[in-house]
């Protein structure tokens, strides 16, 4: 029989309450999005007709894609109603959907591979492919749904899908635009048409009208309102490097001691590309051939996400008949470097800087690169 110490205390105690705290709280992974406890995602259906009422929340990223200062747009500690973000579909052989970094103003190694393939001149089909698809988050709750209860869920959909008809509508009437307002906002009647792609069917925005809402928020429901900061599961460099590329992740490797480092030389070679005037210019082409085919519903710049349902399988006769897309592979090239600090790969140096793959490799890259914008 055990002996119970008196006015001892328990090692259980504290390590329980943990362990139920973090239970109670622990999210909850799907897909790309890492869900609150108890809170469920919101799936528009084709062909159907839905009321929303769309809830604000508050901002806690300082890099929030809507910010501006000037008007007071999601600013930390602001409400906003909406999480922009990019996402990277069919990323390596494992075909992974991927939130790009840059949507929290962090580096991408896929925008990195893809910004050098459009300075290089690279396979347009290819660059198109690696471009990240904008899509938005919102806290929604249903209205006389029959499929979901009343209580705030997540709503995840391409800009293409539903913001393009909001913004239009809300251009028509800005009067709509108090529609996320806890004491003013409006109930939205959105009715989705059932569209068609290679097999597949979608939903689309066809027509969205606004109402007065059967009851207004006290500000207490803000405590029951997910934070979509934090809903996105971001991956590491590192790792999305991995998955991109299919090499190897060294999972000993300490992440946490190199990541600020490997951020800082990041951001340098990001900051170089920015200022080159000639990939400035392809940039500028490139969103130009955009807007002009924007109004072509056949445009082949159409993104697979902006038509796309995640629980849609491929059709398996395609699969059978397509090849299975191949990551994009490095080769490393063995260094030797000279002792009057020359490029080791025979290119110019302090000249030819981020030009080659090879640049990501070198030892010199520093160098090299402060020696160009010292000649620039």
């Amino acid at each position: 029989m055990v002996k119970k110490k008196r006015h001892s205390v328990s090692k259980f105690k504290q390590k329980v309450a943990a362990n139920s705290h973090k239970q109670k709280t622990q999210a909850t992974q799907y897909g790309h999005l890492k869900l609150p406890r108890n809170v469920s995602v919101f799936k528009e259906e084709p062909g159907s007709r839905v009321r929303l009422d769309i809830l604000p929340y508050v901002v806690t990223d300082g890099n929030h894609p809507d910010r501006d200062d000037e008007n007071g747009i999601a600013l930390p500690g602001e409400l906003w109603y909406k999480r922009p973000y990019k996402l990277h579909r069919g990323v390596g052989v494992e075909n992974a959907s991927v939130v790009c970094p840059t949507s929290f103003g962090k580096p991408c190694p896929i925008c990195e591979y893809r910004a050098r393939l459009l300075k290089e001149g690279g396979d347009k089909a290819t660059i198109a492919a690696l471009k990240p698809s904008l899509r938005n988050l919102y806290v929604v709750v249903p209205k006389d749904s029959k499929t979901y209860e009343e209580k705030p869920h997540i709503w995840d959909i391409s800009q293409f899908l539903f913001q393009n008809q909001l913004n239009e509508e809300i251009e028509e009437n800005e009067d709509y635009a108090v529609f996320p307002d806890l004491e003013e906002g409006l109930t939205l009647r959105i009715r989705f048409s059932e569209e068609t792609f290679q097999k597949n069917k979608y939903a689309l925005t066809s027509r969205i009208d606004f109402e007065e809402r059967d009851e207004q928020y006290d500000e207490s429901i803000l405590k029951e309102v997910p934070n979509l900061d934090e809903v996105l599961d971001v991956l590491p460099y590192s790792k999305i490097e991995a998955l991109f590329f299919g090499t190897e992740l060294n999972v000993y490797e300490d992440e946490d001691e190199d990541e600020e480092e490997e951020i800082t030389t990041r951001k340098r070679k990001a900051k170089s590309l920015r200022e080159d005037p000639q990939f400035n210019k392809l940039m500028k082409e490139e969103e130009e051939e955009e807007d002009e085919g924007e109004d072509d519903e056949e445009d082949s710049s159409y993104d697979d996400e902006d038509i796309e349902d995640d629980n849609v399988e491929p059709d398996d006769e395609e699969d059978d008949d397509e090849e299975p897309k191949k990551a994009p592979t490095r080769t490393r090239t063995k260094k030797t470097v000279s002792n009057n600090n020359k490029c080791p790969y025979g290119h110019k140096f302090g000249i030819d800087c981020e030009k080659y793959d090879e640049c990501d490799d070198c030892d010199l890259w520093e160098e090299c690169l402060e020696e160009k914008e010292a000649n620039d």
